[in-house]
């Protein structure tokens, strides 16, 4: 009698049926599907500014701009797709992200990993304890939860930075955790 198996949203490894979880890398079975459109709403919801709020919509552009990257629109802010090793990408989406506690407008850059997990958890918030650059965290996209890699600036201290750099920063760290969790599959 053939036993029916249960295709990994996230390793792709086949697994019985009757099994809760995958043998592999213990996602629970049947419950989250990795979603690349998901990433649109990476930024969250948005929030108009109020009328007082500086225009940081000029900001963005110009930073953008400067990075060299292929940008288009998406949502209320930007996707900038980050070309990294072995023909990978990484989209990193911009836009504004409300204000510090200072009241500084701040900017927000976001990149999709893959859906979150437990198991994971533990180890990622170990990282963001030793990272500069981004943090990881956690999103709710289309009713799931995701990983992903946060990192918020000041609007008036981004014409000094090199944004180049930064997205390439935020792109390789994120690719880095879609890799392992994705088990090489170039998703986001």
């Amino acid at each position: 009698m053939a036993t029916i198996t249960i295709i990994c949203a996230r390793c792709t490894l086949p697994n019985i049926r009757s099994d809760r979880f995958c043998a592999s890398c213990g996602l629970p079975l049947g419950a989250v599907q990795a979603d690349a459109g998901a990433a649109v709403e990476a930024l969250g919801a948005y929030e108009a500014p109020e009328p007082a709020d500086p225009d940081v919509e000029h900001v963005i552009r110009d930073f953008v701009a400067r990075s060299g990257f292929d940008v288009v629109p998406s949502s209320h802010g930007w996707r900038i797709t980050v070309p990294l090793r072995l023909d990978r990408k990484q989209a990193v989406y911009i836009g504004p992200s409300g204000t510090d506690v200072e009241g500084r407008p701040l900017l927000g850059l976001v990149s999709v990993c893959g859906p979150a997990n437990d198991r994971d958890c533990r180890t990622l918030l170990t990282h963001n304890a030793r990272m500069t650059d981004g943090h990881f965290a956690i999103r709710v996209l289309r009713g799931e939860e995701y990983f992903v890699v946060v990192e918020n600036l000041a609007a008036d201290v981004v014409s000094t930075l090199d944004a180049r750099n930064i997205f390439r920063r935020i792109a390789d760290l994120a690719d880095g955790l879609e890799d392992r969790l994705s088990r090489g599959r170039d998703v986001y």
